[in-house]
């Protein structure tokens, strides 16, 4: 098949999996970046081109009470997963030579590296990835083929306005940072409680990403299971399985709750 006609091909089965927002990145560009972690033997041994894909999760304007943005909807890590699996399959059928391995969240590719270098947004000083239409309230995941695909080319930067550092509590440090500070699972210090009730959060943080102009205009979601599944705040009494927040257990987010009580 033409480079050309492969490459419409594969964003139309993307497209029609519910992800109409994707780039191409050459393998070779995160060869010697890849994050060591368990999932890297699930790599393709002669893997050539990623798939990049964003799963935008912004439902309403206002935010949800006490929780980042991304812990109001149903976890992403199931959710985005049966999207790329889907897509993965229907590949496969399409191209039975080759190979398509998803990955979501634990990846050994630098995802926002990846999806910067192919032009699916860019770099904001806080580390997170831009996306031109939906912000940084966007998940990523990808699909990795050992089929070659022409890349897609981005390597563009933030407006560098520094808001996100200038009102972000720890100016971005990823040592001190209030999303880190109320995932842990040993004990808060008396420094770290009085950071989780001074900044309102009890998981997560979007301080950096609300004051982001680049963030202004972003629109909702269009992923049903994410509106569907929306909650404005956690709350103790109902179930919490199908959340992000759930992956440390239950303790962990009742823990920072009770600091308001």
């Amino acid at each position: 098949m033409d480079k050309g006609k492969q490459k419409v091909d594969i964003k139309n089965i993307m497209s029609t999996n519910g992800m109409p927002y994707v780039s191409f990145c050459e393998f070779e560009f995160v060869q010697d970046k890849l994050i060591p972690c368990r999932k890297i033997k699930e790599l393709p041994k002669n893997a050539k081109s990623i798939i990049m894909a964003i799963f935008p999760y912004k439902v309403k304007e206002e935010a949800p009470k006490q929780i980042s943005r991304y812990a109001a909807v149903p976890d992403y890590h199931t959710v985005c997963k049966r999207m790329l699996d889907a897509a993965a399959k229907e590949l496969s059928i399409r191209y039975p030579e080759n190979e398509f391995k998803v990955f979501i969240d634990n990846s050994p590719i630098p995802e926002v590296a990846a999806a910067v270098h192919s032009g699916l947004g860019v770099m904001g000083q806080n580390g997170l990835l831009i996306h031109q239409r939906f912000g940084s309230f966007v998940f990523l995941g990808e699909i990795v083929t050992d089929l070659e695909i022409n890349a897609d080319k981005g390597d563009k930067k933030c407006l560098d306005c520094g808001q996100c550092k200038k009102l972000c509590p720890t100016k971005l440090c990823k040592n001190t940072c209030l999303s880190a500070v109320n995932q842990q699972k040993k004990p808060l210090s008396d420094d770290q409680k009085g950071q989780i009730r001074k900044s309102g959060y009890i998981w997560g943080c979007d301080i950096c990403s609300e004051v982001c102009p680049m963030n202004k205009n972003a629109p909702t979601t269009y992923i049903k299971e994410f509106i569907d599944g929306y909650r404005n705040g956690y709350t103790p009494d109902e179930p919490n399985d199908d959340r992000a927040y759930n992956w440390r257990g239950p303790d962990v987010i009742k823990r920072n709750a009770m600091l308001f009580k």
